[in-house]
């Protein structure tokens, strides 16, 4: 189920697989996506969309790596001060809107 999902958001934020909503129903283009590269290794799609982020969300998800499963949003702003992450905090709000972390 995650692979599916994944491969369809990968889809759609493509412009691959669209709702219209005057018919009410998805709709693709079949002979495009029968071409689309479909892998099993979901590792390699993550991957793939992991390196279509912004460097300011890609520093910030690195950034928070190193925390674990939280980090306090002091250590974004001091992290932030420095010329090394100077971007994290303009990747934050990126990395919210595409459910890469949650705010508690």
């Amino acid at each position: 189920p995650f692979f599916v999902l994944e491969f369809m958001q990968s889809l759609k934020s493509r412009g691959l697989l669209q709702y219209n909503s005057h018919q009410k129903r998805w709709v693709w283009n079949e002979d495009i996506t029968r071409g689309e590269e479909i892998t099993n290794n979901v590792l390699h799609l993550l991957s793939s969309k992991m390196n279509g982020l912004s460097d300011n969300v890609q520093t910030l998800l690195k950034a928070m790596a190193c925390f674990g499963t939280s980090t306090n949003e002091s250590v974004i702003g001091y992290l932030s001060e420095s010329a090394a992450y100077s971007g994290v905090r303009n990747g934050l709000e990126g990395a919210l809107h595409d459910g890469y972390i949650e705010k508690d």
